[in-house]
C-alpha cells in the first residue's frame, strides 16, 4: 500500500507542472504579445506630482499584466527621455501633453530634434495656464494688462511666450501694449516679484503651493479671467489646450474664486509609436480599470481615471490605447478626426 501511495503522489508532480505550463501558455496567448520583463518610464524629479503618479502605476501594471517590473527613473523631462526613447533605452515618458504636441510637430524647443514619433498612452491631471495677479493691482480682465509689468517669458521655454502672445492677442493686445514684458527663471522668482510688488502679473501654469503662498501674503491670488470667445481664440491657436470652468477652491489649484473659461492642459504618459499595441493596450487597461488602487499615491492621482478626462486631444494616441477606448465607448468621431489631422500634419513635415 505504501508503495502504491508513493507512486500515486509522485505521478501528480508532472501533472501539476504541466497544468502550470498550460496555464501560463494560455495567459501569454491571451495577451497576444511577447512582454518584456521590465518596462521603464522616465519621470520628473522625486517628489513632483507626476513622479508620484508614475510610481503609483507600479501598483497595477505588474499586477494586471505579464510585466514583472515597472521601473520609474526620475531623470527629467522630454529633452532627456525623447532621445532615450529613440535609442530604445526607455519605454515611456511623462510630460505636459500640449508641449509634447510641439515635439510631435518638431517646433519650438524641439525644432532641432525634428518631429518626434511619439504617441499618447493615458492622460491625467490638469493645469490652468493663466495670468496671476493680486487684488491691489485691479486687473480683472486681459484688457486690464495694458500698461502693466508682467513676467511672461520663462527663460529657454518658448511655450510661455506663445501663450502670452495668444492670451494678450485675444483682447487685441501685443507685448508692446505692456509697460514691460519681463523674463524670469523660476516660479519662485515670479511669485516673489508678485508678492513684493515688482510686477503686476505673472503667467504660469497654476501650482497650488505657490497659490497658497500668495493667498497668505496678499489675501488672494487672482486669476485673470478670459471671456468664452477669448478662451476659444487661444485654444484654436494652440494644440493640446482646452477650456474648462474651474469651481471655487478646487484642490488642484487652491483658487479662492471660481475661474470660468480657464485655458488648461493635461499631463500624459507617452510612448514610441513602434511599441507593440498589445503591450500598450495592457498598460492602458491596467491603469484605467484599476485606478482606485493607486489613487492614494498623490492628491492628483485620482484624476488619472475614466471618471475625469481620459481622452486628451493633444498628441495622437497609440493604437493600443485607441483599442481600449473603443471597447469602453470613449473613442469619438471627433477624437478620430483629430488623430488623422495630426498624423497627416506630421507626415507632411517629414516629406
Amino acid at each position: 500500500m505504501k508503495r502504491k501511495r508513493a507512486i500515486r503522489n509522485h505521478s501528480l508532480i508532472p501533472l501539476a507542472v504541466l497544468a502550470t505550463i498550460i496555464s501560463l501558455s494560455v495567459i501569454s496567448a491571451a495577451w497576444g504579445a511577447e512582454w518584456p520583463k521590465d518596462l521603464t518610464v522616465v519621470s520628473p524629479a522625486p517628489g513632483a506630482s507626476a513622479h508620484m503618479v508614475m510610481v503609483g502605476f507600479g501598483k497595477v501594471v505588474p499586477k494586471y499584466t505579464p510585466v514583472e517590473n515597472w521601473i520609474v527613473q526620475p531623470l527629467g523631462g522630454p529633452n532627456v527621455w525623447l532621445p532615450l526613447m529613440k535609442q530604445g533605452k526607455c519605454d515611456f515618458g511623462n510630460h505636459n501633453a500640449a508641449d509634447i504636441a510641439n515635439a510631435f510637430l518638431g517646433r519650438g524647443l524641439y525644432k532641432k530634434m525634428g518631429p518626434q514619433d511619439v504617441r499618447t498612452v493615458v492622460a491625467g491631471h490638469d493645469y490652468m495656464f493663466m495670468f496671476w495677479t493680486t487684488p491691489d493691482k485691479n486687473i480683472n480682465s486681459i484688457a486690464d494688462l495694458k500698461g502693466k509689468i508682467a513676467y511672461i517669458k520663462l527663460k529657454a521655454n518658448p511655450m510661455f511666450t506663445e501663450m502670452a502672445k495668444n492670451q494678450l492677442g485675444s483682447a487685441g493686445l501685443t507685448f508692446d501694449d505692456l509697460k514691460s514684458a519681463l523674463a524670469f527663471s523660476s516660479i519662485g522668482e515670479a511669485i516673489r516679484g508678485l508678492i513684493e510688488g515688482r510686477v503686476d502679473a505673472i503667467l504660469y501654469p497654476v501650482v497650488p503651493g505657490a497659490v497658497m503662498q500668495i493667498n497668505e501674503a496678499k489675501g488672494e491670488c487672482v486669476f485673470v479671467n478670459l471671456t468664452k470667445k477669448q478662451a476659444e481664440y487661444v485654444a484654436d491657436k494652440m494644440e493640446g489646450y482646452y477650456i474648462d470652468d474651474i469651481p471655487v477652491n478646487d484642490p488642484r489649484f487652491r483658487n479662492k474664486k471660481a475661474v470660468p473659461n480657464a485655458v488648461c492642459y493635461q499631463q500624459a504618459l507617452f510612448t514610441p509609436a513602434r511599441m507593440d499595441s498589445d503591450i500598450i493596450y495592457g498598460v492602458t487597461k491596467a491603469i484605467y480599470d484599476h485606478s482606485d488602487e493607486f489613487s492614494d499615491t498623490h492628491p492628483v492621482a485620482k484624476y488619472w481615471s475614466l471618471k475625469h478626462r481620459p481622452v486628451s486631444l493633444a498628441v495622437p494616441y497609440h493604437e493600443g490605447s485607441i483599442r481600449y477606448f473603443k471597447e469602453k465607448g470613449l473613442w469619438t468621431a471627433e477624437a478620430q478626426a483629430y488623430q488623422d489631422k495630426m498624423l497627416n500634419r506630421q507626415k507632411q513635415l517629414l516629406k
